[in-house]
């Protein structure tokens, strides 16, 4: 039960250790070896109570993403410009193209579901605050000198 009303110098002075901590979760045995790297990636960059285990499908999702991505991008990175003369290169690149362009989709999508994107960890309040208040250079209406 808590104690109502003001706190006692005694209470104030009481100092709770790892209060809330919670360590981060492991990856689950069905993700890859690059797919857990991914995990432990991204459970490592926000606190531990972000995640709970409702959440994990979708980061199970977010790191096979991710992933596929990087599969897709090291495979457009390999493509030479001589196969865009060979019967069906071009339609080849632009499929890869689109496959990693849904995968980035999907990507944004997963993210924003967790909140892991800047724009949705950041409260509307405190985003005008985030910029610098101070002018780099000379303000449109102060005189010219």
């Amino acid at each position: 039960m808590r104690q109502r009303g003001r706190k006692s110098a005694e209470g104030l002075a009481t100092i709770v250790v790892g209060a809330g901590y919670r360590s981060p979760p492991p990856p689950p045995a069905e993700l890859s070896d690059a797919q857990a790297a991914v995990w432990r990636d991204c459970v490592a960059s926000v606190p531990g109570h972000w995640f709970t285990r409702a959440c994990f499908p979708v980061l199970v999702s977010y790191c096979r993403h991710v992933c596929r991505a990087r599969l897709l991008e090291m495979q457009i990175a390999k493509f030479e410009p001589e196969w865009r003369k060979v019967p069906d290169g071009l339609e080849r690149l632009d499929r890869m193209l689109a496959m990693a362009e849904r995968e980035s989709r999907a990507i944004t999508a997963t993210a924003r579901a967790l909140r892991l994107t800047p724009h949705s960890q950041m409260h509307p309040r405190s985003a005008g605050r985030a910029i610098d208040p101070v002018p780099s250079g000379p303000r449109p209406w102060d005189p010219e000198r």
